[in-house]
């Protein structure tokens, strides 16, 4: 390259900045997707053995409970992918959209999926 030769002006990268952008959720998958079909299923179930089980009450002190519906519906969609860790579901639901989808861009932490999966492996076991 020649030394006198003026250099050429590049766009620079700057990722340090923060960026805000609008996400349409229900965009993030198709209408045909599996994640649609599973959560789909999972509503029509009677999960009125999970509901049961809960124990923070409308009206009273604490925080909100998961749905059932919610984490059962992460659990098929990741055994269909061949995920079977609570922790590797919780970390694709960052960027995989069928989680995404699924957990409307809120975080479900491995704990609260492997609790539930634990805590109810009776009920699991019945319904699979």
């Amino acid at each position: 390259m020649n030394p006198s030769a003026p250099l050429p002006r590049l766009a620079s990268i700057d990722r340090s900045q923060l960026i805000l952008r609008t996400v349409d959720v229900e965009r993030l998958i198709d209408d045909d997707h599996s994640a649609r079909s599973i959560w789909e299923l999972v509503g029509r179930l009677d999960l009125s053995l999970y509901l049961a089980e809960i124990a923070a009450v409308e009206g009273h002190a604490g925080r909100n409970h998961t749905a059932p519906q919610l984490l059962i519906s992460i659990w098929l969609y990741g055994y269909s992918r061949g995920i079977s860790s609570a922790r590797e579901l919780a970390r694709q639901s960052e960027y995989e959209p069928g989680l995404q989808w699924l957990c409307g861009l809120q975080p479900v932490s491995y704990r609260t999926l492997s609790g539930f999966r634990c805590s109810n492996q009776k009920l699991w076991m019945h319904c699979l």
